[in-house]
C-alpha cells in the first residue's frame, strides 16, 4: 500500500493569469484526498523571474546583478532575462540560465526574494503554513 507524502509542492507558471485561477486549477487536477496537502506555487507570470528575485544572491552565484524591473506579460520577457544576466556574468549559457538554477535558489535570500516577488512570498508563506501544520499533527 503506498503511503500518502506528508506534503507535496506543485509549481506552474502563472502564464499572467491570477494566482487563484492556478491554485484553482490545481486543486481541481489533484485528487481529492491529495488536496488538503499541496502548497501550490504560481509564479506571475514566469518562475524564470523567480530566478532573478534576489539581485545580490544572483550576483553571488553568477557574477552580474540583473535588473528586473516592472512586471511584464511577454511570454519570452523572463527567459532572456535570465539567459541574459548569466551571459552578462560571463558564465555559458548552455540551458538559457535555468542551469544556474539549483544554485540561485540554494543562495537566495526568500525574504528579500519575497519582498520584490508577490507570487514567491506567498509560496514561501504557504510552505512555513504547511510545515506548521505537520509539526503539529506529525503525519
Amino acid at each position: 500500500m503506498r503511503r500518502a507524502p506528508d506534503l507535496m509542492v506543485v509549481v506552474i507558471d502563472g502564464n499572467c493569469a491570477t494566482p487563484r485561477k492556478k491554485r484553482e486549477e490545481i486543486r481541481r487536477a489533484t485528487r481529492p484526498g491529495l488536496r488538503d496537502r499541496v502548497v501550490a506555487g504560481c509564479p506571475n507570470p514566469h518562475v524564470e523571474r523567480w530566478s532573478l528575485a534576489d539581485p545580490d544572491s544572483f550576483y553571488s552565484v553568477v557574477g552580474y546583478q540583473p535588473v528586473v524591473g516592472p512586471e511584464k506579460c511577454e511570454r519570452e520577457h523572463y527567459k532572456r532575462l535570465l539567459a541574459d544576466a548569466v551571459r552578462r556574468g560571463q558564465q555559458p549559457a548552455t540551458l538559457s540560465g535555468i542551469e544556474f538554477v539549483a544554485e540561485l535558489v540554494e543562495a537566495m535570500n526568500l525574504y528579500r526574494a519575497g519582498r520584490r516577488d508577490s507570487s514567491l512570498r506567498a509560496l514561501v508563506g504557504d510552505l512555513r503554513r504547511g510545515f506548521r501544520e505537520l509539526g503539529r499533527t506529525g503525519r
